[in-house]
């Protein structure tokens, strides 16, 4: 049966029906340590160093008789502490045609993926940030920063028998670093994997509480524990943490004694054109810069908790 035209019968005719907006749901705005670190001194050169200085508390009394004369100890002497700069770039390339031509959005299509690019070096400098290992590099092979997680090395515990991470549990962590330095210089974050915090959540105890997220550049309410030990402490829910079972890692953190640390000059996240090679637009936002852990000794590291709530 005749009809003229319907949709059925001219469908080159016809314009696509497509909405022009375009939700990016990807996981790349949850880079706490990259957005809230504080920004050290310019790294001079690729080994980046910086003393460090830590006293035990007396123990016992060496109490003096009248009249003696007086003894002079050996003094402490500071300690050089030293992290490898990282290189991490994130290219944009298109060819020149599709660069001519807008988005879905109307958005023009270079501006478009050099944010997405921006995200992607953010997220891979948190990545480096948390989890990094540092290697000295040599002609052909990159050089690494060690990361949060590898520069504890003192206040290291792996649990056994995969226990619940418990109330107690999180004070032990904080009791862990008021022992080992002094009171203005206790762990303040608890960086973990979400089943964690949920944990947390649970512990029904009016020591947990939400505060509104204005320091920095949070941008969510953020939950404390008001510890034991007197210290607040930052519940931070990463998604870089190792959450799998056996080694699901939680990190005692004092904020303030890591920093970033970006090679001078040019270290900076920066975009930089490169040499055209053929008929394409784009270039690449790179950085170089370290982890710098001002002092490991009041952070604390444990692995080995449960994994399920």
């Amino acid at each position: 049966m005749a009809f003229g035209k319907h949709t059925y019968s001219s469908t080159n005719e016809l314009r696509e029906s497509l909405l022009d907006i375009l939700k990016d749901i990807s996981p790349n705005e949850d880079n706490y340590f990259t957005s809230n670190l504080g920004k050290g001194t310019p790294a001079l050169q690729a080994l980046h160093q910086w003393n460090l200085f830590h006293e035990a508390r007396a123990t016992s009394v060496d109490a003096e008789i009248e009249g003696a004369e007086t003894d002079y100890p050996d003094l402490q002497a500071e300690t050089r502490s030293t992290n490898y700069t990282v290189i991490l770039d994130s290219p944009v390339k298109l060819s020149r045609t599709r660069a001519s031509i807008a988005n879905v959005t109307g958005e023009d299509a270079v501006s478009v993926e050099k944010e997405r690019a921006l995200r992607r070096l953010k997220s891979e400098m948190e990545y480096a940030t948390v989890n990094g290992t540092s290697a000295v590099g040599s002609s052909g092979v990159a050089r690494g920063m060690a990361g949060i997680e590898r520069c504890i090395s003192t206040l290291v515990t792996q649990m056994s028998a995969m226990p619940s991470f418990s109330e107690t549990s999180l004070n032990d962590i904080v009791q862990d670093s008021w022992d080992s330095v002094g009171a203005s210089y206790v762990m303040d974050v608890l960086a973990c994997p979400v089943v964690i915090k949920r944990r947390v959540a649970t512990f029904g105890t009016n020591l947990t509480r939400n505060v509104q997220a204005e320091d920095k550049r949070l941008t969510r309410e953020v939950r404390v524990y008001d510890s034991e030990v007197g210290q607040t402490v930052k519940i931070i829910a990463h998604k870089d943490l190792r959450s799998t079972t056996t080694s699901l890692v939680i990190l005692g953190l004092r904020e303030d004694l890591f920093e970033q640390s970006f090679l001078v000059d040019s270290g900076e996240p920066h975009w930089e054109e490169r040499a055209k090679t053929g008929d394409w637009e784009g270039g690449v936002y790179i950085t170089e810069f370290t982890l710098v852990s001002l002092n490991e000794k009041a952070s604390v590291r444990r692995t080995g908790y449960s994994n399920v709530l």
